[in-house]
Formats: structure tokens, sequence, C-alpha cells
């Protein structure tokens, strides 16, 4: 009975964890890079004024999404850096159901994790991507959400303050 229970509980956290893929698996099989419509609804998602965004590369819209409301950088999921550089739903999810991905898909393009740690070895308090606890094997999407707000796993027991990109 226990048993059943906490696998309901897991059910429930994963459907939270990947709700906005789930949700929606045959609009974003065929995304494409920087297709706002797969994952906001065909609804009008840039007002008339706004240039075409077919062809634009991130930088494009970084010259104007930088500041305030109107940035993208750090302001929702990922911060769309996959999606506006070039990296589609399929390179990690596959061309099948979304799934959530497991660590070797992040570190293929990402490097090792152990390199990982090294580039963040200067953070403070400590550093995000090592710990006593799992060494350099901690999974990626446990901070770094794509469909949700990012998150610093390790301030469910610790105080560390450093945002997670």
């Amino acid at each position: 009975m226990l048993w059943a229970v906490l696998a309901g509980c897991c059910l429930l956290l994963l459907i939270a964890a990947v709700g906005a893929v789930s949700a929606a698996p045959r609009q974003v099989l065929g995304a494409k890079a920087a297709d706002c419509a797969a994952c906001h609804g065909a609804d009008k998602v840039l007002p008339d004024s706004h240039p075409g965004v077919k062809d634009m590369k991130w930088k494009d819209c970084q010259a104007c999404h930088t500041e305030g409301k109107m940035s993208l950088v750090g302001k929702m999921p990922g911060s769309h850096r996959h999606q506006f550089s070039g990296v589609d739903c399929a390179a990690c999810h596959g061309k099948g159901q979304p799934e959530p991905l497991a660590m070797d898909k992040c570190v293929s393009c990402h490097g090792p994790t152990a390199k990982l740690a090294e580039k963040t070895a200067k953070v403070k308090p400590e550093n995000p991507h090592t710990s006593p606890h799992y060494g350099t094997e901690l999974d990626c999407t446990l901070c770094h959400k794509q469909h949700a707000k990012n998150e610093n796993y390790c301030n469910q027991c610790h105080k560390f303050d450093f945002k997670v990109p």
C-alpha cells in the first residue's frame, strides 16, 4: 500500500516537472528551433509590428530583448537559449514521444561533468557542479529546467545563495 502511495506521488511530481511538454506532445514533436507557436500555441504570439522571426538568430533577438519586460534573458524557462541557438526539440528529446532527458544528453553537448565543475570552481559559497554528496554526477535537470523555472536543488537542505542560469 505504501509503495502505491509513493509511486503515485512520484508520478505527480514527474507530471508537474514536465507538464508543459507532456500536455501537448503532438504540438512540439515537429517543433523547429525558435518556433514560438510550437510551445506558445498557434494564436498570435507577436504583434503585427514585430519583424519576421523565421530566420532570426538568438543575437538578433537580443538586439531588442535584453532589458526590462521585453527581456528574453533569464525571464523564461531555460531563457530560450537552446531554441534561439538553433537547437530544436528533437535534438535532445528525439523524434518520438517527448520524455525527460537523461544526463548523457546534456553532457554530449555541454561536456563532461568534471569539466563543468572546473568552470564553476570559483562560484561562492559552493561550486554548484560538485558536492561531497554526489561528486560531479548530480543530474543536470534537478537545477536546470528547460520547461519550468530553474531552481537551486541544494537549497532543499542548504542555504546557498547563487542563481541557476
